[in-house]
């Protein structure tokens, strides 16, 4: 075990992790809620892994909507994925037999911080970005499983806490705010996101937001980099 990365990918989890205990927490009082037991929380936060799909799988569940309903509901939340991974491809290719693993383990949250933290010096990369996906990865198992035990013991109002997720990446982003120099890729992630919803309406803003910024960053990318080196080295 590298413990120099180990304890470097601690401090860069810190964010995550203090975000994705009370969120997991949440979920797995939800869950309780409906009736589910311990054991299908963990096993959906071992399996799915998606904090945004398991959130809205509780409503699915509640309304005793049709398997292949969730499925498809997934699937279509997590196609940002695919646009994240594109923009990983060099890095992954570098960590040999943990690539598999890396691809699993990406969540918003962990994409947020490959990308826009500014890695140590004087550590392996590959294990330190491999540290951190595992962190975060525990991280969401532990809240969701201690949240379900919870729910399971003490009758609790979950009235409101699907606004967990949302919390999170506030959190996420104010960090990322204060890390970067250049600001746009907010703006084009605001815009956009703007323009979705007006454009494509609420059901399918995400997916439609997703692809626009991919596209305004590919665009602009030269553009961002400049930008963030001159701003860097003044």
């Amino acid at each position: 075990m590298d413990k120099k990365a180990l304890n470097e990918a601690l401090k860069t989890s810190l964010p995550v992790i203090l975000g994705y205990l009370p969120s997991g927490f949440a979920f797995g009082l939800m869950m309780s809620s409906l009736g589910q037991k311990v054991i299908t929380s963990g096993i959906m936060a071992i399996l799915m892994y998606a904090g945004a799909g398991q959130y809205i799988a509780v409503d699915f569940i509640k309304n005793n909507s049709p398997l292949i309903t969730i499925i498809v509901t997934t699937f279509l939340i997590n196609c940002k994925h695919l646009f994240y991974g594109l923009s990983l491809i060099e890095t992954f290719n570098k960590t040999g037999r943990k690539k598999p693993f890396l691809i699993f383990l990406l969540t918003d949250e962990t994409y947020a911080l490959l990308t826009g933290t500014v890695y140590p010096k004087n550590v392996n990369t590959n294990q330190y970005i491999f540290y951190i996906a595992v962190i975060n990865y525990l991280s969401w198992i532990a809240g969701c499983v201690l949240g379900a035990v919870f729910g399971s013991v003490v009758k609790f109002d979950t009235t409101g806490l699907d606004f967990a997720m949302t919390a999170l990446f506030l959190v996420i982003l104010t960090s990322q705010l204060k890390t970067f120099t250049t600001k746009y890729p907010f703006i084009i992630g605001a815009g956009t996101a703007l323009f979705a919803l007006m454009v494509f309406g609420k059901g399918n803003i995400l997916l439609g937001g997703a692809i626009m910024t991919v596209i305004l960053l590919v665009v602009l990318r030269e553009r961002i980099e400049k930008d963030e080196q001159i701003r860097t080295n003044h």
